[in-house]
Order: structure tokens, then C-alpha cells, then sequence
């Protein structure tokens, strides 16, 4: 159990780390910042002229664990649900990998080799996306070298228990085809499948007739919203910047990114402008050396 004390230091580390990573600061950068500007360090719970050194912000950072981050970024979820930003309906599966920093994290490992870009040494991001807002509603971490289709039934299940979604419809590529996966979307959760198929699965000698792309192409064109979603993740809110060792810290990571473009969003939609909502170079304030 945490006492007051602690529990407000908690909340000035969940703070700076929040700021590390929106603003995309190094470990150095984010204690000078709160150092010179006192009074964003009195917001976030630090005495004055009593901030932390750079050692005791990554001890500490450590020691919180995941729970404070996760549960974090599910409140960030929530204010957006009951806005009616999220809708939670029309959800997309799928994941994306992330390079580790180092080459000797034990809990790290090797993707699966696609002829664009081999494999990769880290972990992989399984995302549940809201199609219509385009924004993470539940995500998980596990290393690389797991399959996706293993976290998909607990993902969908932690998307419906925390927020109750009644969904209409699931989509997914090729890789969650599964009949264990289809039967819990469609006799558990009462939706739809849209989820991609192989047509290798049926050899060779299989001919697609114009009909079947057709078809194919109208209802996969939204799952790529999600692909859209993982390149601004990374190019924009840092989701690839991984200076960390270990699945703790990737889980930590990996919710303040979220949180950064769920926060993002918030902003943009009670500020009336919903079309900034992906944009965080024109929401948050620029970065400026001191």
C-alpha cells in the first residue's frame, strides 16, 4: 500500500516521463527542463529546487512498473469514449515490431523474416485500433518473435471488460485467420469478421476471379487505416525511439506514446479543431532550447 507521499511521487515521475515522451527529450534534456522551469516542476509534484538527477529518474521510473502507465493511458481512453471520439464499433487488429537499443536485452527477440526488411531484434506492439478515430483503444507487448494471433483473443477481451464496447465488427489480415479466432468474435462477442484470407491456402492452382478482388478490396481497404496509424506512431510520437532495456520498459514506452496521441486528440476535439487530431507538431507547443 502507498502512502501520500509516495503515491505523489509516482505521479511527478508518471508526469516527467509523460513529457519525456511527448516532447521527445533525452534523459538529460527532461531533468534540465524541470530544473529551469520551476513552476512546471511544482506542477508535477516536485519541491523546489528539489529535482530528481537523471539516475534517480530512470531508478524510479523503473520501480513504478507498468500498472500506473497502463492504467494511464485506459483513463486517457475513457475521456475519449465519453466525448464520443471513440466509438468503439468498428475495431482493427494487428501489430508492429520495435528495434530494441540493446543487442543484449534477454527479453528481446527475433521477428519473423519478410522479404522487405528481414527480421528484426526487439519487441512487437499488438494494437486494437478504433477505425473511425483512427486511435489505440488496448495494446499489449510481448517480444518479437510471438505470433500475433496468440494475443488477439486476450486484446479483444480487455477491450471489451474495460470499456464495454458492443462491437459490430472486427478486422484483421491474414495472419489472425484462425477458426478459434473467428468462433469467439462471432458466438462471444456477437460481431462480424473481416479478417483477410490467403487464397495460397487453397494451392497453387487457386484462380481469383475479378468478383473476389473486388470483393476483397472493399472490405479490406479500412484495415489499412491501422497501418497508418503505426507510421505516425513512429515518424511522429516516437514509438520506434526505444533507449530502454527490457519488457517492462517497452510496456512503459509504448503507453505513454499512446497516451501522447490519445492526449493529442483530446486536445484537438475540446479545442473544436478535429482535424489536428493525428498532428502533434501543430497541437503541442513547439520544442525550444533554453
Amino acid at each position: 500500500r502507498r502512502g501520500p507521499k509516495q503515491t505523489y511521487r509516482a505521479r511527478s515521475i508518471l508526469v516527467m516521463a509523460l513529457v519525456h515522451v511527448a516532447w521527445q527529450f533525452s534523459y538529460d534534456e527532461i531533468v534540465d527542463s524541470f530544473r529551469t522551469r520551476t513552476e512546471a516542476a511544482h506542477a508535477a509534484g516536485f519541491d523546489t529546487g528539489r529535482v530528481i538527477s537523471v539516475g534517480q529518474y530512470w531508478e524510479r521510473r523503473r520501480a513504478l512498473g507498468v500498472l500506473p502507465f497502463w492504467f494511464f493511458f485506459i483513463a486517457m481512453v475513457w475521456q475519449l469514449v465519453r466525448l464520443g471520439v471513440i466509438h468503439g464499433t468498428d475495431l482493427i487488429l494487428d501489430a508492429t515490431t520495435q528495434h530494441a537499443w540493446f543487442h543484449a536485452d534477454a527479453e528481446a527477440g527475433w521477428s519473423f523474416p519478410k522479404p522487405w526488411k528481414g527480421s528484426v531484434w526487439g519487441y512487437k506492439v499488438h494494437t486494437v485500433l478504433c477505425r473511425w478515430s483512427q486511435l489505440p483503444v488496448m495494446f499489449l507487448v510481448t517480444a518479437a518473435n510471438r505470433q500475433e494471433i496468440l494475443c488477439a483473443i486476450p486484446l479483444l477481451l480487455l477491450t471489451v471488460a474495460c470499456f464495454g464496447f458492443t462491437l459490430t465488427v472486427v478486422r484483421a489480415d491474414a495472419g489472425y485467420f484462425s477458426t478459434r479466432l473467428l468462433s469467439f468474435i462471432c458466438d462471444t462477442l456477437h460481431a462480424s469478421v473481416m479478417i483477410d484470407y490467403n487464397v495460397r491456402r487453397r494451392g497453387k492452382h487457386f484462380l481469383a476471379t475479378l468478383f473476389f478482388l473486388k470483393q476483397w478490396r472493399f472490405h479490406q481497404r479500412p484495415r489499412a487505416t491501422i497501418e497508418r496509424h503505426f507510421a505516425w506512431a513512429k515518424r511522429y510520437f516516437g514509438l520506434e525511439a526505444a533507449r530502454w532495456r527490457g519488457l517492462v520498459a517497452a510496456y512503459q514506452h509504448t503507453a505513454l506514446v499512446y497516451s501522447v496521441m490519445l492526449g493529442v486528440a483530446l486536445t484537438a476535439h475540446r479545442y473544436q479543431r478535429p482535424d489536428l487530431a493525428g498532428s502533434r507538431t501543430r497541437v503541442l507547443a513547439l520544442r525550444t532550447v533554453s
